[in-house]
């Protein structure tokens, strides 16, 4: 069984939203804890700037209601963050082929704040890095993970759903861009050199700014993109001198607390003389301290306020949404099969090793009986012969009574019937 728990831009806002997010660190002692409150046998968390979504799998055969399972684990994931209840109301939660068919959405940019956004499929990625080749993830997720990154791939290449397609980091530089009027004249600084900084970064230099500067913890780091934009890098300690010249920032750092108060900004301010400075902040949590815009001549976007890109993207690609959707229907297909099959494995198991068993024991038998070696290769030759015969029109037969293993009360009831060594 898989299924997920999540928040988004499309249940909670960012203030909501922040408060959720699952870093690496969280990860294995998350696991830990939903292992042995739940019985969860395996966990993936996707963490972006517009989602954090919990993936989790469990032995299906030992949940007797999914539903009741899935509150089960909601209600300790939220125990472990130490959040009370009126968070479920901003949670939404999906199982079996629903949880996949949601992951496939979100791996094509079809659930993104952006329709087609790239971006996010190096994120799944980051993800799963995260769990992949540990105790941690199980072959459910793991293989409902690369079809995911199949039918991303299938959607993009097929539709062109992300032809001309931004991320959020380059729908925020187009944001900036119309308040701006433009950037050939506007001093840049982007905080964070990653991969939501290199875009916002490249997508300002190809707009046409030329003061493109980068600062980052690692200098080397901003040193390398900013010679990507011919831009100038500043150490990160030294960055906050140069608020007080340019004409917009823009954060992108996976910092958990405020870089930027408004205290801060009130020192800040003073030295630009109230000249205007615009903030974005690209973050979740945030990097820049709530109440920073209410000062006079700051104005503060963060991942709430991209709505009229959004907009202008959705009405330029949604003709695009069905054929995308259809693609995905497919790959689930797919993904259902390998489910079912896998659901019968247990089965299978049970028919090929009882038929074996029983050969064997008869072979052993006859040669008590009668010690005759070439009688003996001959009755185990046909013995194999026969037991394979009758496994293979059991195992058909299965598949068919069974419904190619979707019927899992009949799956489990053939698992019973031939485990004779219960």
């Amino acid at each position: 069984m898989v299924g997920l728990i999540g928040i988004s831009h499309q249940t909670a806002l960012l203030e909501i939203r922040e408060q959720l997010v699952i870093t690496k660190e969280e990860i294995t002692g998350l696991y830990e804890y939903l292992n042995q409150k739940c019985d969860v046998e395996g966990i993936m968390a996707l963490s972006t700037c517009n989602r954090t979504e919990l993936y989790f799998e469990t032995n299906s055969s030992d949940v007797s209601d999914q539903s009741a399972f899935v509150d089960d684990v909601t209600n300790a994931y939220i125990a472990y963050f130490k959040k009370d209840d009126s968070v479920k109301k901003y949670l939404y939660t999906h199982k079996g082929l629903e949880c996949a068919r949601h992951l496939f959405r979100v791996a094509a940019g079809l659930d993104s704040l952006i329709l087609g956004e790239y971006q996010i499929v190096s994120q799944l990625k980051e993800a799963f890095s995260w769990v992949d080749k540990t105790a941690m993830v199980g072959p459910e997720i793991t293989r409902m993970v690369h079809k995911a990154f199949e039918a991303g791939k299938l959607v993009r290449t097929k539709t062109a759903l992300n032809k001309g397609a931004v991320s959020v980091s380059s729908a925020a530089v187009e944001l900036a861009g119309n308040k701006l009027q433009g950037f050939p004249n506007v001093k840049a600084l982007t905080v964070g050199a990653g991969e939501t900084g290199t875009i916002v970064a490249l997508n300002l230099s190809k707009k046409g700014c030329v003061n493109n500067w980068i600062s980052n913890r690692t200098l080397g780091k901003a040193e390398q993109l900013a010679d990507r934009v011919h831009g100038v890098a500043f150490p990160f300690d030294d960055y906050v001198e140069q608020l007080s010249v340019v004409d917009m920032v823009t954060y992108t750092t996976g910092a958990s607390r405020a870089l930027l108060t408004k205290d801060m900004l009130v020192d800040i301010m003073k030295k630009r003389n109230n000249k205007p400075l615009m903030v974005l902040d690209l973050c979740s949590p945030r990097n820049v301290e709530p109440g920073a815009g209410e000062l006079e001549g700051v104005c503060v976007y963060d991942l709430d306020h991209l709505e009229e890109v959004v907009k202008a993207n959705f009405e330029k690609r949604k003709g695009k949404l069905k054929e995308a959707e259809a693609i995905i229907e497919e790959v689930l297909a797919e993904f259902d099969d390998w489910l079912n099959i896998r659901r019968m494995s247990s089965a299978i198991s049970a028919i090929t090793s009882t038929f074996k068993g029983v050969h064997s024991l008869e072979a052993k038998n006859y040669k008590k009986v009668k010690d005759d070696d070439d009688a003996s290769k001959k009755i185990n030759e046909y013995g194999d012969h026969l037991s394979a015969k009758i496994t293979r029109m059991l195992i058909k037969q299965m598949k068919n009574v069974t419904n190619e293993g979707r019927d899992t009360e009949k799956v489990k009831l053939l698992e019973e019937f031939f485990n004779f060594n219960s």
